[in-house]
Order: C-alpha cells, then sequence, then structure tokens
C-alpha cells in the first residue's frame, strides 16, 4: 500500500474484546510515521554496522554462556521482528 505512514493502531481492540468492540460507537486511532534516525533521538530499530553488530555479539556469547536467562525478541537477537514471529518465537522456545 502507498500510505506515509508505517501503521495504524485502533486502541480500542487493546482493551475491549468481541461484542464490546462492535458495540462502541468512537475510536481514537494513532499512525506512525518513520523518520532517519538523527543525533539526539531514541533509536527505535537496530543499526545493522560493524560496530553494532560485534557489540551484539558480545552479548550474544555472554548470554549463551549463562542458561539462567532466556533472552527473546528484538533486542535478543539484534533483529527488526514484528508481533506476530515474536510471539510465535516465544511460543516456540517455550517448548
Amino acid at each position: 500500500a502507498d500510505v506515509p505512514y508505517t501503521r495504524v493502531i485502533e486502541h480500542k481492540h487493546f482493551e475491549m474484546f468481541g461484542e464490546d468492540v462492535d458495540a462502541c460507537p468512537k475510536t481514537i486511532i494513532s499512525k506512525e510515521f518513520s523518520t532517519e534516525w538523527k543525533d539526539g533521538m531514541e533509536p527505535y530499530y537496530p543499526i545493522n554496522d560493524v560496530e553494532n553488530n560485534g557489540l551484539y555479539q558480545k552479548y550474544k556469547a555472554l548470554a549463551d554462556s549463562n542458561n539462567q536467562y532466556i533472552f527473546g525478541g528484538r533486542l535478543a537477537e539484534y533483529k527488526y521482528y514484528d508481533m506476530a514471529p515474536v510471539v510465535e518465537l516465544v511460543l516456540n522456545r517455550w517448548k
């Protein structure tokens, strides 16, 4: 789709389910717009460069040497994921 935003969230779907959603006559939506990161901004996505990938490898080695914790998702794998694959990943690791 040719739209200027990354995603749209209709918030009532996070708080209500089933008939409650259908019965609610009003809604609130948020649109997320991407922008190129600049110094001083909060980084939201991995920046895959030599320095950051090297740092990730150090953290991964440290995490792999400790079996008390299970790390998963974007921060653990230093990858961008949509939420559905993250949930699937967690469920598969839980088994």
